[in-house]
C-alpha cells in the first residue's frame, strides 16, 4: 500500500518537474514575444473579461461553448476513428485541447516530460484566448499493465503458486503507478497555480472490465491496437477464452 512519506515524495517530484516545464515556457514566451515583435502584420484580437489572471479586457467576443477541457492522456483520448474526446465535442458542445498521445503510460506523462510540455502549453494557448479551463482530463494505466507488460504480474498457470502474484501486483499497482499519479496530479496541480493562479478540477476515468478473448480494436491486425491481455494468459499458460 502506498504510504504517507511515498505519497510526499512523489509530490514533491511532481513539484519539481513542474517547475522545470514553467522555466522551459518561460524561455519559449520570450522567444515568442521577440518574434511577434518583429512580425510584419501581427494579428491582434479584442477578448472578454474571464477573470483570468494577466488578461487585459478591451471587448467582447461572442462564442457559445460547454466550456474549455484540457485533456491529457493515452488511447482513450487519442483512438483510431473515435474516441471520448470526440463525443465531448460533438454531443456536449465542449471545446477540447488534448496533448494526449496512444501508447503512452502514466509514467510516460509523468516523468518523461513531453505531455507535460505539452499540457503547459495548450493552458497558455486557452488563457491567449480569453478562457479559463474548466477542467483538465486525465487518462493513464492501461498501458502500464495491459499489453507485453500484463505477463509480469501473472504467475504460470503449471506452478504451485497460479495466479496472479500479489506481492508484483502491489508493486506495480499499489506503488509505482501510485506514485506515478501523484506526481503527475501534482505537476499539473502546480502548472494551473502558477499559470492561471488557482488550482483546475482534474477528472480520472476509471477503466472497463476486460474481456482476455483476444479480440484488438477491429481485429487488432497491422496498426490496430489489440489484443491486450488474452496474449498474457496465453504466454503463462492459462487456456484462452473460445
Amino acid at each position: 500500500m502506498p504510504t504517507k512519506r511515498s505519497s510526499s515524495r512523489a509530490m514533491t517530484v511532481g513539484r519539481k518537474l513542474a517547475k522545470q516545464t514553467l522555466k522551459r515556457r518561460r524561455q519559449a514566451a520570450r522567444t515568442r514575444k521577440c518574434a511577434l515583435a518583429a512580425h510584419p502584420s501581427p494579428v491582434i484580437r479584442s477578448i472578454a473579461e474571464t477573470g483570468v489572471r494577466a488578461l487585459v479586457p478591451t471587448a467582447l467576443v461572442r462564442s457559445t461553448s460547454a466550456g474549455v477541457l484540457i485533456a491529457e492522456g493515452d488511447s482513450w483520448f487519442d483512438y483510431p476513428l473515435h474516441d471520448v474526446l470526440k463525443d465531448l465535442d460533438d454531443l456536449y458542445g465542449y471545446d477540447v485541447e488534448s496533448v494526449a498521445h496512444k501508447g503512452d503510460t502514466v509514467e510516460d506523462m509523468a516523468y518523461s516530460g513531453g505531455q507535460l510540455d505539452e499540457f503547459s502549453r495548450r493552458v497558455e494557448k486557452v488563457l491567449r484566448n480569453g478562457v479559463k479551463p474548466k477542467a483538465i482530463l486525465l487518462s493513464g494505466g492501461g498501458n502500464d499493465i495491459a499489453g507485453d507488460e500484463f505477463a509480469i504480474l501473472l504467475n504460470h498457470a503449471g506452478s504451485s503458486i497460479s495466479g496472479f502474484n500479489d506481492d508484483i501486483v502491489t508493486g506495480v499497482i499499489d506503488q509505482r503507478l501510485n506514485d506515478a499519479y501523484v506526481t503527475i496530479l501534482q505537476a499539473i496541480t502546480t502548472i494551473c497555480q502558477e499559470q492561471i493562479g488557482e488550482p483546475v478540477p482534474i477528472i480520472i476515468h476509471g477503466y472497463d472490465y476486460a474481456v482476455p478473448d483476444g479480440r484488438g480494436f477491429l481485429g487488432g491486425w497491422w496498426l490496430l491496437p489489440g489484443p491486450w491481455l488474452e496474449p498474457g494468459f496465453r504466454r503463462k499458460g492459462y487456456p484462452t477464452a473460445p
